[in-house]
Formats: structure tokens, C-alpha cells, sequence
């Protein structure tokens, strides 16, 4: 059986096509196009004291013109569009449009600057530069599963160094991560957590990113014995003796906490000045302790004072 005539020769065949295809790609590459690419802005200057006051667009849109093989060749180039900002204090506008020379490119190429797309036109503010450290504040709303609790939400590091416009840094109180859910957790847990740049002024954080340490742990309860009372914002001239003096406390929270707390680490306050009336009887008190818990009831939980003039020596 003798082949169709179509694929009778068919590698000389193929070897015509490609050589049709070569001289089709060169013509078309050796001839005259505008061709756009996003190019990077960079702002350069020898002056440390000063930086960008307020976000600029990171890209300017640039029209090229010059033979295809040398626009293709551009995509594997690094271009930009530099403006040196060495000798600026305060403000400076720049229309780009004006400046073609700002842009960076390799010299050996077939090419040039036609026009500046986009933007147009751009104001540069600067201010004094300025660094400070700033705490963390961790957005996560978290759930636990039935019989457990988060004991506590601990960003490392707790404070970043924040540096840029003193106008912003100075009055910059924290910096806020970004937002996540985490649900159903029944062990501690570790995440990363990027820190939300500001949306007015140009900053840097560093680091840029945060590790979260989600401290989990199995509900538990305990009692403690002889927990001290005691009366804040007595005047000078009185003596006051809380009724009793001591109380017994109950406790609920995480088990590792509850496992490492004593008595000395918990009080139970009663503030004389804004508690205490002439005739009261049953004043309450309030329990305070550096930990986290769930739940804090002392018995009793409501006090008399014993209110006396202080014997003149």
C-alpha cells in the first residue's frame, strides 16, 4: 500500500516550513513597534535625613519604540524610571512626561523612550526620617473546643521598629497584623502573622511579618486558701481593718496556669475612697492577679471595714 501523496517527503516538507516560519519571524522582528512594559520607580538620594512623606505608585507605564528583536530582548532587562531626590527638603512636583531620561535601560539595545503613559505627573513630599519601636496588636478571633481555653495571644517579636516620615512615626501608638480566624483549637499553636502598612504614610516595618504563639490549654479549677484583702486610698488620719482579712478564692482557667498559682499571686482590693459611705455595711472587693482566667470568686465576696481615727502619738 503506497502512502498518501500528502506525506510523501514529509521531512523536507516540514524542513520548507520552518525555513518559511524563520524568515516570516525575521522580517517581522527586524521591523519598526511601540511596544508598553510596566517599569519599576526608584527613588534615589545621598540624603539619610530625609524619605518619602507619603505612598507613590511602584510602576510608571512607558512606551518604547525600536525593532521587535530588541522589545522582546527588554522583557529580560532590569528597567526603571529613577528620580533623585538628593536635594529635596520639602516637596517637589515632576512631570514625567518631561523627563524620558529618567529611565534606565540597557544602552546596546535598539531603543528609546517614545513617551510616559502613566503617571503624568507625581508629587514627592519628604520629612525627617525617624525610627522607633511600636507594639504589636494581633487581630485574631479565635474558638476552642469544649473544655478548653486560649490563655494567651503572644506576638514574638512583640514590638517592631517602625521607621519613616517623623510626622507619622511620632504619632504612631501600635501597628495592627492582619486579620485571621482560627477555630476549634485544642493545642497551643504557632502562626505568621504580616503586619498591615499604613494607608497615608510611607513606612517600613521591621520585620515585616510576626510569629504568633496561641497558648491552649484544658480547663481545670482550684481553691486557694488565705488570700490576702487590702484597703487602697485610706486618708492619713484613718485606720481601716477589713472584716475578714483573708478569704478562700476559686479559680477557673487553663490547667498549666492554675498548676503554678498560689495564693501570693492573687488579692482581693477594696477601694476605701470610692467604695466606703458612713453606715456601710457589706462592701464588696475585687480580685486581682497577673494571670488570665476564666473565672475568680472569693468567699466572701462582699466585706465590712473597720473605720477608726489613728491614735495621735
Amino acid at each position: 500500500m503506497n502512502p498518501s501523496p500528502l506525506f510523501q517527503n514529509y521531512q523536507t516538507k516540514l524542513a520548507v516550513l520552518g525555513l518559511a516560519f524563520i524568515l516570516w519571524l525575521t522580517v517581522k522582528l527586524n521591523r519598526t513597534y511601540d511596544y508598553a512594559v510596566e517599569v519599576p520607580l526608584q527613588i534615589t538620594t545621598n540624603n539619610p535625613e530625609y524619605c518619602l512623606k507619603y505612598p507613590i505608585p511602584r510602576k510608571v507605564r512607558v512606551q518604547f519604540v525600536g525593532k521587535g528583536m530588541d522589545l522582546l530582548r527588554l522583557r529580560f532587562y532590569r528597567l526603571a524610571y529613577r528620580v533623585d531626590l538628593s536635594d529635596v527638603t520639602k516637596r517637589r512636583v515632576i512631570n514625567l512626561s518631561e523627563h524620558p531620561e529618567f529611565v534606565s535601560y540597557p544602552e546596546e539595545l535598539d531603543v528609546s523612550v517614545k513617551s510616559i503613559i502613566r503617571p503624568i505627573e507625581m508629587v514627592f513630599e519628604v520629612d525627617h526620617c525617624k525610627s522607633t519601636h511600636v507594639p504589636v496588636v494581633v487581630q485574631a478571633t479565635v474558638t476552642t473546643l469544649a473544655g478548653y481555653t486560649l490563655v494567651a495571644m503572644t506576638p514574638k517579636p512583640d514590638s517592631v521598629l517602625v521607621s519613616g516620615p517623623a510626622s507619622f512615626v511620632d504619632t504612631l501608638q501600635r501597628v495592627f497584623t492582619e486579620k485571621k480566624t482560627l477555630r476549634d483549637l485544642n493545642l497551643p499553636r504557632q502562626e505568621t502573622f504580616k503586619l498591615l502598612p499604613s494607608s497615608v504614610f510611607e513606612a517600613h516595618y521591621e520585620p515585616e511579618q510576626v510569629t504568633v504563639y496561641f497558648d491552649v490549654q484544658r480547663i481545670a479549677e482550684k481553691e486557694l486558701e488565705n488570700v490576702p484583702v487590702r484597703v487602697t486610698n485610706v486618708p492619713p488620719d484613718l485606720e481601716v481593718l477589713p472584716l475578714p482579712s483573708f478569704v478562700r478564692l476559686y479559680i477557673r482557667g487553663g490547667e498549666k496556669i492554675l498548676a503554678q498559682a498560689r495564693p501570693e499571686d492573687f488579692q482581693v482590693v477594696i477601694d476605701f475612697k470610692r467604695s466606703w459611705k458612713p453606715g456601710a455595711k457589706q462592701i464588696k472587693g475585687r480580685i486581682v492577679t497577673p494571670y488570665k482566667l476564666l473565672y475568680m470568686e472569693s468567699q466572701p465576696s462582699h466585706f465590712e471595714l473597720v473605720v477608726q481615727k489613728k491614735r495621735l502619738e
